[in-house]
């Protein structure tokens, strides 16, 4: 008797659990960020080789102070970072002549440097992308996984973070929030 009223409760509370998961609504894709409102975290990352014969061999953040940017990390492996690089590249395509900088950070993808060189060739990303082989910028970044973007505007405060896949309406609000 004991071990079915333990099993009816067990149950009985799992499937709370769901119910609670299942009417709770849409996930909230807003997650709360310490650094908005604050400067971005610096680094200083590798290029990959495409990219270093207009931004060097390093993308230094600070060099970039004064430049609306929009950062986004992603790894070689992330199903929805392979939905929005064409919209990244997209928008950068329509915003790079109003002097917004795109970067593409690889992280969470140790020594994957031929999975990222595939991932930017599959996309023709023609904004900078460097490697973040330890993930020490994802870190400083308080990375919950990716794909993540931050918007830092000219002052190099974070303006807006998003968690998950940007879509055009996103980028282009963000952006525009910036450029005013």
């Amino acid at each position: 008797m004991r071990r079915l009223v333990l099993v009816l409760v067990v149950v009985g509370a799992l499937t709370a659990l769901f119910l609670f998961g299942l009417f709770r609504g849409a996930p909230d894709r807003v997650v709360p960020s310490s650094l908005l409102g604050k400067a971005s975290p610096p680094f200083a990352l590798p290029l990959y080789d495409r990219y270093r014969a207009e931004y060097g061999d390093t993308f230094r953040l600070a060099d970039h102070i004064g430049t609306p940017m929009v950062i986004n990390f992603w790894a070689s492996w992330c199903g929805p970072c392979f939905e929005e690089a064409p919209v990244l590249e997209s928008a950068y395509q329509r915003y790079r002549d109003r002097g917004v900088l795109f970067l593409g950070v690889q992280t969470q993808d140790r020594d994957k440097y031929d999975d990222g060189r595939a991932f930017i060739d599959r996309f023709g990303l023609s904004f900078p992308n460097g490697m973040d082989n330890d993930s020490r910028v994802g870190v400083d970044y308080a990375l919950f996984g990716v794909p993540e973007t931050f918007f830092v505007n000219r002052d190099g405060v974070v303006a807006y973070k998003q968690v998950g896949p940007v879509t055009p309406q996103l980028l282009q609000d963000q952006i525009e929030a910036m450029l005013r």
